[in-house]
């Protein structure tokens, strides 16, 4: 990652307050910030709930295919 790439994102982490930067000469060190993911973890857990179904739900879809498959190449070989 390029300097400018890593400003860019510490950046956007500030402005989230998810992190605070202090400059000392020239060095810069990046602390967490006051304000926590709580939010953001609730939101991906709602969201990892429901592609955990959908997939749940893709996986019993594909099964049954596969029995499907199975019994018509045994019919066809009858």
């Amino acid at each position: 990652m390029t300097l400018t790439g890593m400003k860019k994102h510490v950046g956007v982490l500030e402005r989230a307050e998810l992190v605070t930067t202090e400059k000392v000469g020239r060095v810069r060190t990046c602390k967490l910030g006051l304000r926590r993911l709580a939010e953001e973890a609730e939101w991906i857990e709602r969201y990892r709930q429901v592609w955990a179904a959908r997939f749940d739900e893709l996986d019993e879809v594909v099964e049954e295919l596969k029995r499907k498959e199975k019994i018509d190449g045994r019919k066809k070989r009858e």
